[in-house]
């Protein structure tokens, strides 16, 4: 009944050279990873400028000189004032098929006793109080960019403007 050949048991060769070679495929998925992971960030990691570079050191700075800039700023606060405001009753007994029952900056309707600012060229309509705090940031109106004031410069729909049946 004692059989001394049994190959069943926890601790036979077999078993323990699968063990093993299990452990060795293990080790060997992580050092590839591991080898992988290091390349990679030692590959795409930014170099610092060095001292024999002057030359592309002073191109990045030609590059980031003020003047090559164009900084888009504002309307000064008379150009905002001289534009005309109106009460919105007053706007929707002149323009009965107007559509704008809301401002487009702040997304309120308009109420009977708001005073509504007109800007000159698309006349579009906004709360004076919204509008100025725009126009001081941006020198265009917030729904078609066109811009009020006029300017050498293009505005991003001036060369539509003509296509367009326009209002005047």
């Amino acid at each position: 009944m004692n059989n001394t050949t049994d190959s069943g048991g926890f601790l036979d060769s077999n078993s323990i050279g699968t063990f093993a070679y299990g452990i060795g495929v293990s080790v060997g998925i992580l050092l590839l990873i591991t080898t992988i992971t290091l390349a990679s960030y030692f590959c795409t990691r930014t170099q610092p400028p060095s001292a024999t570079e002057p030359r592309r050191r002073s191109t990045t700075r030609q590059q980031l000189d003020p003047q090559n800039f164009v900084i888009d700023v504002g309307l000064d606060e008379a150009t905002i004032v001289s534009y005309p405001t109106l009460l919105y009753s007053q706007v929707k007994l002149q323009n009965k098929d107007s559509t704008a029952t809301c401002c487009s900056i702040c997304l309120a309707d308009y109420k009977g006793v708001d005073m509504l600012r007109l800007l000159p060229d698309c006349n579009h309509l906004f709360h004076a109080k919204c509008v100025d705090q725009w126009l001081r940031l941006h020198p265009t109106c917030p729904v078609c960019r066109t811009s009020p004031i006029p300017t050498p410069l293009s505005t991003p729909l001036a060369e539509v403007v003509p296509l367009a049946s326009r209002r005047d």
